[in-house]
């Protein structure tokens, strides 16, 4: 008998997804095929810090591995929601970087990462036909997690103004009050900072889409997958917000820390909602690594005691607010395109005036520099291309000589 996949298996595979796409670029093997080396690649595609995680962090988990019965309590399951350490610890973190001293450990689902408290939130607050609002661009695997978990619908509404690309939010309030208005959308989903575009949405936008989503009963739910990495002068109010009825968060360890692979995240939300979550992750991860939360309890506490987190954050920050400006630079000066200046994180994105996936693939080919198509972040950003400078932070001479590179390519003539 053939095995027969699930209509949603089927689709799934259909489906072009960006993220499949990228890892697809970057594989070595497929970089040979093009008769270039790996070992010259020149990659701006990753989207993942570089780093060196923090030290306290390091020694955390050496002292759980070496520690006869603190390992064997790692090994043990964890509540499904968290262990009560890890939740308490979380909420230490937040009162100490943000001044949130509200958060109840209540408020609090730990899980295995952001990608998979993404999806439990679809599966919490969304029935078949909701409707899900995004901002054009944003990150581009929600609609394949949507597309794993229901048949809900996505609405888009366009922030980057491709006619002089610049990044609009804060000028479109009015006319996305009212398009959640009229639209009544069930979650409306942002980043901050935002993932293509660097740019860190106002208090005063969050706050009024905020109101208006309660008029219609919906939800906004903030992506704080890189919270910790904001530029020049301290962080937006709304990032100390506690839960309230209509607004949750989703936080990952994975970023600031350098801990992409020891995977661990977070949801701030009210009570209701996390006790939706349990149920729904009981059947699903059944609970949280309980090393990494041990570990993080043990980092968060002595960090905060040695005031050594904020230190170590802040020269997190400098370090990619330096390979931002050195991108930035050497774009205008090698690509000679319109950039979006990167208010925190690790990403800018520019126009190429034509397909982003064909410029990728050319520009590859010609130069063995990769960039990402744009098209998975939205309809903006088709035309365009996502630039990563996080796997490069601490090699900028990289930067420099890859986009320079591109330049002299593509330039090649004028």
């Amino acid at each position: 008998m053939k095995n027969r996949l699930s209509k949603k298996a089927v689709k799934f595979r259909k489906t072009i997804s960006p993220v499949r796409e990228i890892m697809n670029f970057a594989d070595p093997d497929f970089i040979k095929k093009l008769g270039l080396d790996p070992a010259d690649l020149v990659s701006f595609a990753g989207g993942w810090v570089n780093h060196t995680a923090p030290k306290e962090l390091m020694a955390a988990y050496a002292e759980i591995a070496s520690d006869d019965q603190l390992f064997h309590q790692s090994g043990a399951y964890s509540p499904t929601l968290g262990s009560r350490e890890g939740r308490a610890a979380i909420c230490a973190f937040e009162e100490h970087l943000y001044g949130l001293s509200d958060l109840q450990p209540t408020q609090v689902a730990v899980g295995q990462s952001s990608t998979q408290l993404t999806s439990a939130l679809f599966q919490a607050l969304l029935d078949p036909g909701d409707h899900l609002l995004l901002l054009d661009p944003t990150y581009c695997n929600y609609p394949m997690q949507l597309l794993t978990s229901l048949e809900a619908h996505i609405l888009r509404f366009p922030v980057l103004d491709t006619n002089t690309w610049t990044y609009r939010a804060d000028e479109l309030i009015d006319e996305l009050k009212q398009f959640v208005l009229k639209n009544e959308p069930k979650m409306i989903l942002l980043v901050a900072p935002d993932n293509p575009t660097s740019q860190v949405l106002s208090t005063e936008f969050v706050s009024e889409i905020t109101s208006t989503a309660e008029k219609v009963g919906a939800f906004v739910v903030v992506d704080f997958a890189y919270k910790p990495i904001v530029f020049d002068g301290g962080y937006p109010d709304y990032f100390s917000w506690a839960p309230r009825d209509n607004f949750l968060s989703i936080h990952s360890n994975s970023k600031w820390t350098k801990n992409l692979g020891r995977r661990m995240g977070w949801v701030e939300a009210p009570e209701f909602i996390i006790e939706a979550l349990e149920s729904i992750m009981n059947s699903t991860i059944l609970c949280p690594d309980s090393l990494h939360q041990m570990a993080f309890a043990r980092f968060v506490e002595k960090s905060v005691q040695s005031d050594t987190l904020r230190s170590y954050v802040q020269e997190t920050i400098q370090r990619y607010h330096n390979a931002a400006r050195v991108t930035v630079s050497a774009i205008k000066e090698h690509l000679r395109c319109p950039v979006l200046t990167p208010q925190g994180g690790i990403y800018t994105v520019i126009p190429v005036g034509q397909d982003g996936a064909s410029y990728v693939d050319r520009v590859l080919r010609s130069t063995g520099v990769l960039f990402v198509p744009g098209w998975g972040f939205g309809s903006t950003l088709r035309n365009g291309v996502r630039i990563s400078y996080g796997p490069l932070v601490n090699d900028t001479d990289t930067i420099t000589r890859g986009l320079t590179r591109v330049g002299e390519t593509i330039h090649d003539g004028d």
